[in-house]
């Protein structure tokens, strides 16, 4: 018997590693979606899925201090961000914090949405010079836009053409080779490490030299524009409190950091939320006539409370597709969850994907309803809607990325109707974000007044 009961949680253990393999988000079967709470005994593991209301108050929010990131996603980070804020919990992660906190709070949303507008006017440029309307590669796009972007307002200076393109290309690649199969310990070091590994760190290599140059070392010149930049102010204003300087190993960390966080959400957001546009005319003429100048009160960037068609699309899009789809902590101490033993040293799992596509939690879960958030049942997000994280370890950028999306989108729309474009449908990749796994392509129409 007890020879079965171990071939048996040997082959589910395998089935496990096999399905995660090839894209972690395949692991959540339709059972996770209607459940609040699963434990899996796996090899040397006890593995926690939470999807209720009360276990993220309990280990994002309140418990914060006793379920830190997880260990398990320092190999998948390291590589590209080193000990950047992040990859791990540093013993200076508090003052690290801060510093992106005031960096980012001297940029207000109308400066942010002044340079997406003027940018967005420069690629639009680009895209009709260079005969790519018909068939946009939005997601490579907008990856590159939301880079310049985050730069210019942060770093007040960006890429080059050439620079953004490269940079953003391997990002994508860097993803690609960040094999879910790395979170389970007994098989990523074994079969994993030994050949992504080593092609990871040589992506990580290139995009770090592209930081490097591009910023870092202007950075550590003092040469103007940067040096007066929001991102250089608060690096100086946390030296001047009396923190250790920042090693240039550190400062290349943190500013990848900045640059890869401060772009990612936006970007994969901005390129589902195309698609959705494309595939729905009807959304996307109410959308048009919302974001015309004469109507903007009603969608103003930065709005407390805004029950516009256009945050409301961009929340649904953030909850369909969150950027971060799990949250791995590691508990640090016994606990109990919804009635279920957590031991020390388990992997728990907060799922922003489960959890916004949850059954017990949202109407017709899986259904890309435009104005949701309109209604007073959308309204009530807490501890349901988290695609910038809860709690401490919240994303700073947060207010940044939203009013950055709502200006693009409202540019977008203005100027062009989306129209999709026949081809492969593009699924999330999952291994570190939601990201297209295949480039999503969309038509832009010139609108005719």
């Amino acid at each position: 018997m007890g020879l079965l009961r171990n071939k048996f949680i040997l082959t589910c253990a395998v089935w496990l590693v096999v399905r995660f393999a090839r894209g972690p988000l395949r692991l959540l079967l339709p059972m996770h979606f209607r459940r609040e709470l699963f434990s899996y005994d796996l090899p040397a593991l006890q593995l926690v899925i939470g999807s209720s209301r009360d276990v993220v108050q309990r280990v994002l929010v309140r418990g914060a201090a006793q379920y830190p990131k997880s260990r398990i996603m320092k190999p998948l980070l390291a590589p590209l961000i080193g000990r950047g804020l992040f990859a791990s919990e540093e013993p200076d992660v508090a003052t690290i914090r801060r510093m992106f906190v005031r960096a980012i709070a001297q940029v207000d949303d109308q400066a942010v949405a002044a340079v997406s507008a003027q940018l967005l006017d420069a690629y639009q440029l680009r895209w009709r010079q260079e005969g790519t309307l018909p068939r946009l590669p939005v997601s490579a796009e907008m990856s590159r836009l939301t880079v310049d972007i985050v730069s210019e307002c942060l770093f007040r200076t960006r890429f080059t053409e050439a620079e953004s393109a490269d940079f953003t290309r391997l990002f994508f690649r860097y993803q690609l080779l960040a094999s879910p199969l790395r979170l389970f310990p007994w098989a990523g070091t074994r079969v994993v490490a030994p050949i992504r590994q080593r092609q990871q760190r040589r992506v990580s290599v290139r995009m770090r030299a592209l930081i490097q140059t591009r910023f870092v070392d202007a950075l550590r010149s003092g040469a103007e524009p940067i040096a007066s930049s929001p991102f250089a102010r608060a690096v100086a204003e946390r030296e001047r409190a009396g923190e250790e300087v920042l090693s240039d190993e550190r400062l290349l960390d943190e500013v990848a950091v900045m640059l890869l966080a401060g772009h990612e959400t936006s970007a994969s957001a901005l390129s589902w939320l195309m698609r959705e546009l494309a595939d729905d005319a009807d959304v996307q003429a109410r959308l048009r006539q919302e974001v015309q100048p004469a109507n903007q009160p009603a969608t103003r960037v930065g709005a407390g409370a805004d029950t516009s068609l256009l945050r409301s699309l961009i929340n649904e899009v953030l909850r369909l597709y969150p950027p971060i789809p799990i949250y791995p902590r590691d508990a640090t101490t016994a606990d109990t969850l919804q009635n279920e033993p957590i031991r020390p040293g388990a992997l728990m799992l907060v799922s922003p994907w489960i959890i916004q596509r949850h059954a017990k939690l949202w109407d017709e879960p899986l259904a890309f309803k435009a104005d949701r958030f309109r209604t007073l049942a959308g309204a009530d997000t807490s501890n349901r809607f988290l695609p910038f994280g809860s709690g401490p370890r919240a994303c700073p950028g947060s207010r940044f990325a939203m009013a950055e999306m709502q200006a693009l989108v409202t540019g977008i729309v203005r100027q062009f109707q989306l129209r999709p474009v026949a081809g492969p449908r593009a699924t999330p990749l999952g291994n570190l974000t939601t990201r297209p796994d295949r480039e999503i392509y969309v038509a832009l129409e010139p609108v005719v007044d």
